[in-house]
């Protein structure tokens, strides 16, 4: 079973909206969803210019469980970084485990 590759504790996160103030502006939230291990190979990061400022994109890989909870509208927290989910994908046929392609938050 090779547990051993699925060392790292991530969370999955949902967005939700609230309307708590009258005048109709809303709110986004997130919060943890459920729980999931997962083993990390950072892809590598980027410097790219834009608006002649210099910013730092970092891309990671997870490697996860086959589960049909997770969806690109899902972000991960993983310690105190956080991760948009751009894809997921899965490893082979079988349908044993899945790559999530992510892009840190800023």
């Amino acid at each position: 079973m090779e547990a051993g590759k699925y060392n790292r504790r991530i969370a999955i996160q949902t967005k939700t909206t609230t309307f708590p103030y009258d005048n109709g502006e809303p709110i986004d939230a997130w919060a943890d969803d459920f729980y999931m291990f997962a083993g990390i190979v950072t892809s590598g990061g980027t410097e790219f210019y834009a608006a002649q400022k210099i910013n730092a994109a970092t891309t990671s890989v997870f490697k996860v469980r086959h589960t049909e909870q997770l969806t690109t509208l899902n972000r991960i927290r993983y310690g105190s970084l956080y991760f948009h989910i751009l894809g997921i994908n899965p490893v082979d046929a079988m349908r044993k485990d899945l790559f999530i392609s992510c892009k840190e938050v800023v």
